[in-house]
């Protein structure tokens, strides 16, 4: 007798990095879960002939704080059409704004976790930058908002660009994993145009935090004398993750194109969109948008999709729920097509090299539901 379920996705190009798994198979789902594929009676089938179908995307750097901050994006509307199921927000809000931010984002159908701000109002505006001076951190909150709000904040993040900590140098970082010491969690650090040397900031990182932006070309980068700086690649291999965070700011075609050249990839590509890159062509857009830039650079498919599913989801803790396609996990589930399009993708500089391929979002599923789908698959 055939089991009952709710979809059967049927010949597509399924690829899981949890399983090393890169082949033309079905999948199966019923109440929310993947299941055995076997012998069933779907109520709907899909067919993913000729498509790519992947766990849901996660885009590991983004800023989601739609209304609480000036830059955050509408998370449902951007996310699930480009087959983002879980988004990570990268220190959009501080102590005094994280609460409205919560009530907000745990109502969303995708899946949000947050990195807190060391300063205290966070990204709030682009009037101005935060202040990151260490007198104003109120550690005593910070700590009680990681404790009381573990299901959702996941560690403390600081932009340590040069123009945002003028004198007060790299001291602000230094606060901030004193902080995370005691709190005994993973912190995330934006790189861009730092006010140290990238090895200085990488020898302070602990294994699971994150360097952000690592290809970006502003000031100091990781490549110096044409070459990647030896303690970049030294850092990953003792735990610390890499993280692409394209932004429209923070990436640089000649710094890419040198680490991967020498074999120097990031364990995460990301996007760092917001309301002022989601959609504009060429630079950021989407994270499908940004997963072809690097098809484009050469990467290889599976080592594209493992970089916005699986690896990221080893990182939250959740690497065989959120970055498998196993029986069992929640059917966050999507399915993409590779088209010809001639597309030009610029960077910071205004460099551009040109693409063949885009990723197509056809369908999403977020827990077992169809949450997008194109009007013509």
């Amino acid at each position: 007798m055939k089991k009952k379920v709710d979809y059967l996705i049927q010949g597509g190009h399924v690829i899981d990095g949890y399983r090393n798994i890169s082949e033309v198979k079905d999948l199966a789902i019923k109440d929310g879960k993947i299941v055995d594929s076997e012998n069933v009676d779907p109520t709907y089938v899909i067919d993913a002939t000729g498509c790519i179908v992947t766990p849901g995307l996660i885009d590991f750097h983004c800023h989601v704080a739609e209304r609480v901050t000036e830059l955050g994006i509408p998370v449902e509307s951007s996310c699930f059409p480009t087959g983002v199921t879980t988004a990570v927000d990268a220190g959009s809000t501080g102590v005094s704004n994280y609460e409205a931010f919560r009530t907000m984002s745990m109502n969303s159908r995708v899946r949000i976790k947050a990195f807190l701000n060391v300063c205290a109002a966070g990204l709030v505006t682009s009037a101005y930058h935060e202040n990151i001076n260490p007198d104003y951190f109120r550690k005593e909150k910070i700590l009680d908002f990681l404790n009381k709000y573990s299901d959702q904040l996941i560690g403390l993040k600081i932009r340590q660009s040069a123009e945002i900590a003028g004198e007060l140098g790299i001291k602000p970082m230094k606060r901030m994993l004193e902080i995370a010491e005691e709190a005994k969690c993973p912190v995330v650090v934006h790189t861009t145009n730092p006010p140290v040397s990238p090895e200085e900031i990488v020898e302070m990182l602990r294994p699971g935090d994150v360097y952000a932006h690592v290809y970006q070309g502003k000031g100091m980068t990781v490549v110096r004398d044409g070459n990647v700086i030896s303690e970049l690649p030294d850092a990953q291999k003792r735990g610390v993750i890499f993280d692409a965070a394209n932004g429209g700011n923070h990436f640089g075609f000649k710094v890419a194109e040198t680490c991967m050249k020498e074999g120097f990839l990031p364990d995460i590509i990301s996007t760092d969109l917001t309301v002022k890159t989601m959609y504009i062509p060429g630079k950021v857009f989407s994270l499908p948008f940004i997963m072809s830039k690097y098809l484009a650079m050469g990467m290889a498919l599976e080592e594209i999709v493992e970089r916005v599913t699986t690896i990221p989801a080893r990182v939250l803790g959740e690497e065989k729920e959120l970055g498998s396609l196993c029986e069992g996990t929640c059917a966050d589930i999507v399915i993409h097509k590779l088209i010809d399009h001639p597309t030009v993708f610029q960077d910071f500089f205004g460099d551009e090299r040109k693409g063949e391929k885009l990723f197509k979002t056809q369908m999403t599923f977020r827990a077992g539901m169809p949450v997008f789908r194109q009007i013509d698959f």
